[in-house]
C-alpha cells in the first residue's frame, strides 16, 4: 500500500509533465504557423498582389494580346517616373501588330510619365481609377520639328515639345478607357508661357500625325499644357465621349483641334477650355478640310469659322454653346463655310442651315460623302491579371 501510494503521485506528475509538454509543443507549432503565415503575407505584399480585372468597351478593332503596365515595371504612386515603363511596354507590344494587335492596360493608380509614342494596331486603355500625370521634368519631353503646315512653333520660332501621347504614320490606334483621367498638370507650362521662358512650343496631351483609323474615347482630360486633342494630316478619326476641362484663363488650352484632316467624327463631348473648344484647322498654309461631323457636344466658348478657308461638308448636330457672361464675340462668325446643322443652340449662321426638328438626331449627309458615319464599333471584352 505505501508503495502504491508513492507511485500514484509520480504517475500524476509524469502525466502532468507530458501534458504540459504537449501544450508547449502545440503553442510552439501555432507560433511557427503564425510566423509562417505572417512571412507569407509580407512576401506577398513585397511581390505585390495579383488581381484579375475584366472589362469591355466598343472600339474600331479588338486586340489579340493584352498586357498591364505593371508587367513592365510601372509604379502608380504618383512620384515614380513611368516614361521608360510605357516606352518598354509599347516597344514589346509592337511585335503583335501583325498578330491581331495588342492592348496596354493601365490599372488604378497615379502614373507619372513624360512623352511616349504609340504603335500601329494598338490600344491604350485606362482603368476608371487610373490617372496619367504629365511629368514636370522638362527632360522627359523630347523636342521635334514644327508642323510642316505651320513652319514654326506657336509659342516660339523653334520646334515643339512632343505631345504626352504621340504617334506618327500609324494605322488602327485606340486611346480609350472607363473614363480614366489624363492630367497634363499644365500650370507648370502656363507659367513658363506667361513669363516668356519657353524656347519651344508647349506639348499637347494627345496628337497623331499622318495617321489613319484613330479612336480617342471615354476619357477625362484635365489641365493640358496647350491643346488637348490634335489629330493632324490624318483621316478616319472618331473622338467620342470625352470630358475636357481646363481653367478659363489658361492659355491656348483648345479642346479638340482636327487639323488638315478628313473623315472626322466628334460626338458626346463636354468641353470647358481657356480658348477654342472645337477648332477645325488647316495650319497656316491652308491645307484643305472636308467631311467633319460633330454630334452631342456641349461647350462653353465661341465657335468661329475662318475666313477664306475651304471648309466644306460640315454637319453639326445636337450642339449647345453656352456663352460666357462677358463674351466679347458672337457665337457664330461664318465665312466660306458650307454644311448643315440640326438641333444647334444658339441658331447658327445662314451658311449652316438647320435641317429641321424631324432630323434632330442625325446628320443627313449621304453615306458615300461621310464614310466615317457608317463605321460600326465592335464590342471588345477582356480579362487580365495584373499587379
Amino acid at each position: 500500500m505505501p508503495q502504491t501510494n508513492t507511485k500514484v503521485p509520480f504517475l500524476r506528475m509524469e502525466l502532468l509533465w507530458k501534458t504540459h509538454m504537449r501544450v508547449q509543443v502545440i503553442r510552439l507549432f501555432c507560433g511557427l504557423l503564425l510566423v509562417t503565415l505572417l512571412s507569407s503575407e509580407v512576401a506577398e505584399s513585397r511581390k505585390g498582389k495579383t488581381v484579375r480585372t475584366s472589362f469591355e468597351y466598343k472600339a474600331i478593332n479588338c486586340r489579340g494580346y493584352s498586357a498591364s503596365l505593371t508587367d513592365f515595371g510601372g509604379v502608380g504612386d504618383g512620384k515614380t517616373s513611368n516614361t521608360k515603363a510605357f516606352q518598354s511596354a509599347i516597344s514589346h507590344l509592337s511585335q503583335y501588330a501583325s498578330k491581331g494587335g495588342a492592348q496596354l492596360y493601365v490599372p488604378a493608380g497615379k502614373w507619372l510619365t513624360g512623352s511616349f509614342s504609340l504603335c500601329s494596331h494598338f490600344t491604350l486603355y485606362l482603368n476608371k481609377d487610373a490617372v496619367l500625370l504629365a511629368s514636370q521634368d522638362i527632360r522627359e519631353w523630347p523636342v521635334i520639328e514644327p508642323l510642316p503646315s505651320y513652319g514654326r512653333g506657336r509659342d516660339a520660332a523653334a520646334g515643339r515639345y512632343t505631345s504626352l501621347i504621340f504617334g506618327t504614320n500609324l494605322t488602327d490606334v485606340i486611346v480609350t478607357g472607363d473614363n480614366g483621367t489624363i492630367d497634363g498638370q499644365g500650370a507648370f507650362w502656363w507659367q513658363k508661357f506667361h513669363k516668356k521662358k519657353l524656347k519651344y512650343t508647349r506639348p499637347y496631351l494627345i496628337e497623331f500625325m499622318f495617321s489613319d483609323k484613330i479612336q480617342i474615347s471615354n476619357l477625362t482630360l484635365l489641365n493640358s499644357p496647350s491643346w488637348n486633342v490634335h489629330p493632324v494630316y490624318s483621316s478616319n478619326i472618331i473622338i467620342k465621349g470625352l470630358t475636357i476641362i481646363a481653367p478659363v484663363p489658361s492659355p491656348n488650352t483648345d479642346g479638340i483641334n482636327p487639323d488638315s484632316c478628313t473623315n472626322t467624327r466628334i460626338e458626346d463631348c463636354y468641353i470647358v477650355s481657356g480658348d477654342d473648344c472645337v477648332a477645325v484647322k488647316s495650319g497656316w498654309d491652308e491645307y484643305g478640310i472636308k467631311d467633319v461631323m460633330a454630334d452631342n457636344v456641349t461647350i462653353a466658348a465661341t465657335f468661329e469659322g475662318i475666313s477664306n478657308d475651304p471648309f466644306t461638308g460640315i454637319c453639326i448636330a445636337n450642339v449647345t454653346i453656352n456663352m460666357a457672361a462677358k463674351a466679347k464675340k458672337q457665337p457664330w462668325t461664318c465665312s466660306d463655310i458650307e454644311g448643315i446643322t440640326t438641333g444647334v443652340t444658339p441658331k447658327p449662321c445662314n451658311s449652316l442651315p438647320d435641317q429641321g426638328p424631324e432630323k434632330i438626331k442625325a446628320c443627313d449627309f449621304p453615306k458615300e460623302n461621310l464614310p466615317i458615319d457608317s463605321l460600326k464599333l465592335k464590342k471588345c471584352a477582356y480579362s487580365i491579371k495584373h499587379a
